[in-house]
């Protein structure tokens, strides 16, 4: 499936609870609280049609072939012909009780919907007949319900009750189960549960019998749905979508990206793809094979935009221009790869300006990717989740403050963004110390380990439901107390008295008997399954325990080196003395606190995200440096080696690297004990086309990219009123207008910042005789510069050719450009005068070359004193 990119998906107000995809996989319809059903196209994300009619929130959408069933939680039921968008027809369910759950079948003809009631019935509702039936009664709170598109069997989801299988045919219903169900889903004989604990599990529909169980959710299921044959999904309260295979339920993928709880799924019938929706307003549709989001509200991944022609800078490129693409990947992979063992250094080879601080831009980018995916999905990754890039530039640092520079840099990277280091460590140990003091409470006997770990854990909805019937009894219980004062005091009257004494009676009762209720509801699944609830809350205790010590670990880390920083701060050369030393030690903290987290969290069955598993320091512009800085360097990176953390990748001209080295009388073999892969960037070759293409963009392509300019009115002129008396007096004096000069207007049309396609090609042709990107950034610059003075009627004489050529002389060897220049303006041969490699194809005018010597020569250090006037 071919997507592109997506900036629609956008249009409903307020959350989404409902969505189906149209059995061609093209079209994917929405509902929710805005009262309206969309059909989008599933490729493009664009609003089709949009189906009004609905008077209240719509819960719940089927699709099958020609015919859709809606329903609001009014009870308001409607069928539509898929293909027209036209209502069929409309009906309501016969019940006063609010809607808690519905789902809809649209494959039967006459179109039915199943719903929860809040009295605790289930009902099924046809609508052709406008026939509401009651299936049965919990006298519990349904969650959840599901019926199969020919309304043949049903699901019910019900609080602390398990699952009620339906069968509508014969009328028959079956319990499956205990516990608080929130999420099913039916398909060919198989049941899909999804529980207030997180717990997703795969039942026989037709026996009950528990088939799999699929673990990952640590909060209360939302929504469920069927892949095919092949995968199952599961959504939660906290916005996470998980994606499992069924031969592999301990490996599941997640999909990050909800800023609320989804409230309903559909999968495309490639069974690639699902389609989710949300509280947040969203629909986002998702490669789960992959573990990525391709499409929905709000997401956009467009192709980068093509450069305008615009002075190109130096700045390293994070698009690819040079056909780096798969180097990256190669050592991006090597670089978080599992089974490589830091510590590990990389020399980047390649000479000044080939494009190395753009492969290590696009390397950082690649890693992070890398490590993203695989906090998404750390089971099924052999990459490492939780990398820390660190980018240091040796250049900018004076050499008595490289040490200070590197710690400073490592400390800012560590602290993560955080402005106070002290008052986030300060929080993090109050946090250790409570979550500890509850672990250890909860293991000092049985019952204090029960109550203290399930306190935590109690629904936020029950705690407001049991809030509200409080409140309500109690005000019934005043007004009951009341009449009571009333009649007997006031108006002496024993039959309000009695009736006020019965109602605050009775109230006071109802109260009672809700408290015993509550606790009965609150040791029921204690009596059934208090053992798992309590491991699981135990099993959360210890995994936020090891996040907040790994935290703090990276925290101390960065307190220390900062520390650290500020002393050498504060005074000049004296406390650099000893600094190595203290580096060491302090980093050496740092790994050691590392890999205990690390051996934690293995012991701990490697639960949750994993702690920092290795940093990688960037080290750029090395060969800007004087030798003796370039030699620091390299003792910095030998120091980080005897580190397992440490990934270093150094970039560096291999030519300045060997010269600094050999004044600091230091052998050749020192850098095998520095780096242990040596990775030399290719040559452009024929990649320098895609470079200058991004650079040059044609005429065509900047007229693709120009909105529509609206024509600028001009006033029509006041005309003169001679022969009225007072005409000049009654008129205001007119404002001047400015005139318009001809000139003026060619000016402002000027294509001076735009090349021509030959220009374009003949630069193609220069290109391969230029050593590096730079120089190819620095021709068209250069080229750009002088094409800004020449005017649009001088276009057509304008010797591009020969301008070329003699930058192209000047930007690939500027020393022998100086006697190719010479000898032009000298000789009466051009092709004696320009080097072996140029001749041949440069045309045969001498005279347009020795004319434009003296302009180009401006351009260049080794060419200046040759410039004419």
């Amino acid at each position: 499936m071919n997507w592109i990119t997506m900036e629609h998906f956008a249009g409903h107000e307020g959350g989404i609870h409902a969505v189906a995809v149209s059995p061609d996989g093209t079209r994917v319809l929405t509902g929710g609280e805005d009262r309206a059903v969309r059909e989008w196209d599933l490729l493009s994300g664009r609003l089709h049609r949009e189906l009004t009619g609905h008077t209240k929130p719509v819960r719940a959408l089927a699709l099958h072939g020609d015919t859709m069933v809606t329903c609001d939680e009014g009870g308001h039921v409607s069928t539509w012909s898929s293909a027209s968008g036209r209502p069929r027809r409309r009906s309501r369910m016969e019940t006063r009780w609010a809607l808690t759950a519905t789902a809809g079948a649209a494959a039967t003809a006459q179109g039915a919907v199943v719903a929860g009631l809040a009295n605790g019935d289930v009902v099924l509702h046809t609508v052709e007949n406008e026939s509401t039936r009651r299936l049965l009664s919990t006298s519990a709170w349904v969650r959840a319900v599901a019926v199969t598109p020919q309304a043949t069997q049903a699901a019910v989801g019900v609080e602390h009750a398990g699952v009620f299988l339906v069968d509508l045919l014969a009328d028959r219903t079956r319990q499956v189960g205990t516990g608080t169900v929130t999420a099913v889903a039916l398909r060919d004989g198989e049941l899909l549960t999804g529980a207030a604990d997180g717990k997703v599990t795969l039942l026989g529909a037709n026996t009950g019998t528990e088939l799999v169980r699929f673990p990952g959710h640590t909060a209360a299921v939302s929504a469920v749905e069927f892949g095919g044959d092949t995968h199952v999904f599961a959504a939660a309260d906290d916005g996470t979508l998980l994606a499992w295979d069924r031969t592999r339920p301990h490996d599941p993928v997640v999909l990050n990206g909800h800023l609320g709880p989804v409230l309903a799924l559909s999968t495309v019938p490639d069974a690639d793809h699902v389609v989710s929706v949300g509280h947040d307003q969203t629909i986002r549709v998702w490669d789960h094979l992959v573990g990525v989001q391709v499409a929905g509200t709000g997401f956009t991944e467009p192709a980068p935009p093509p450069p305008r022609p615009t002075p190109a800078s130096d700045e390293a490129s994070a698009r690819d221009l040079l056909g780096f693409r798969e180097d990256v990947r190669t050592l991006a992979a090597m670089i978080t790869d599992r089974a490589t063992e830091p510590p590990l250094c990389v020399a980047l080879l390649g000479p000044w300006g080939s494009g190395k601080s753009s492969f290590l831009r696009q390397l950082h980018d690649r890693v992070d990717t890398l490590a993203d995916l695989s906090r998404n999905n750390p089971g099924r990754s052999a990459f490492a989740a939780t990398v820390r890039q660190v980018r240091f530039n040796a250049w900018h640092y004076h050499d008595d403050e490289l040490w200070v520079g590197l710690v400073e840099q490592l400390f800012t990277d560590l602290a993560d963004d955080i402005d106070d280091v002290d008052v986030a460590r300060d929080e993090l140990r109050t946090r250790l110390r409570g979550l500890e003091s509850v672990r250890d409470n909860a293991d000092r006997s049985p019952l204090t380990r029960a109550v203290r770990l399930l306190a935590s854990g109690v629904d936020p909805e029950i705690r407001r439901r049991r809030r509200r019937a409080a409140v309500v009894s109690g005000i019934i219980g005043l007004l009951g107390v009341g009449a009571v004062l009333v009649g007997w005091f006031l108006l002496r009257d024993t039959l309000i008295t009695v009736a006020g004494a019965a109602v605050a009676a009775i109230t006071g009762l109802a109260s009672v008997l809700s408290a015993l209720d509550t606790v009965r509801l609150s040791l029921a699944p204690l009596a059934s399954g208090v053992r798992g609830t309590v491991a699981a809350r135990r099993e959360e205790l210890d995994t936020e325990i090891r996040n907040v010590r790994e935290r703090l670990n990276q925290l101390d880390a960065a307190h220390r080196l900062g520390r650290l920083v500020a002393e050498v701060r504060q005074g000049r050369y004296e406390p650099y003395r000893g600094l190595l030393g203290r580096v060491h030690d302090d980093l050496r903290a740092l790994d050691r606190d590392m890999r205990a987290a690390q051996a934690e969290w293995q012991l701990a069955g490697s639960q949750g995200p994993p702690p920092l598993e290795r940093i990688v320091l960037y080290i750029d512009d090395l060969d800007r440096c004087e030798p003796k800085k370039v030699v620091d360097v390299l003792a910095a990176v030998h120091l980080l080696l005897a580190l397992p953390l440490f990934v270093v990748v150094v970039a560096v001209d291999p030519r300045w690297l060997h010269k600094c080295l050999h004044e600091a009388g230091l052998p050749p073999e020192y850098l095998d004990k520095v780096f242990q892969i040596v990775y030399a960037l290719r040559p452009m070759g024929n990649r320098t086309a895609t470079l200058i293409d991004a650079l040059i963009p044609t005429e065509a392509d900047e007229a693709a990219e120009e909105p529509p300019r609206q024509a600028t009115p001009v006033p029509d002129p006041v005309p003169d009123t001679p022969g009225v008396p007072g005409a000049e007096q009654s008129a205001a004096p007119p404002s001047p207008s400015p005139r318009t000069d001809p000139s003026e207007v060619r000016e402002l049309r000027t294509r001076r910042l735009q090349l021509r396609n030959e220009e374009r090609d003949h630069i193609h042709r220069i290109a391969p005789r230029l050593p590096t990107p730079r120089s190819v950034k620095k021709l068209v610059n250069l080229y750009r510069l002088i094409r800004v003075g020449i005017r649009d009627e001088e276009f057509d004489s304008f010797p591009h050719r020969a301008v070329l050529d003699l930058l192209g002389l000047l930007v690939s060897d500027p020393a022998a450009a100086r006697e190719a220049f010479i000898a032009i303006l000298t000789t009466d041969d051009l092709d004696s005068a320009v080097p072996l490699e140029w001749r041949g194809e440069m045309f045969d005018d001498l005279h347009t070359y020795r004319r434009w010597v003296g302009t180009i020569a401006r351009f260049g250090f080794e060419t200046h004193d040759l410039v004419t006037s």
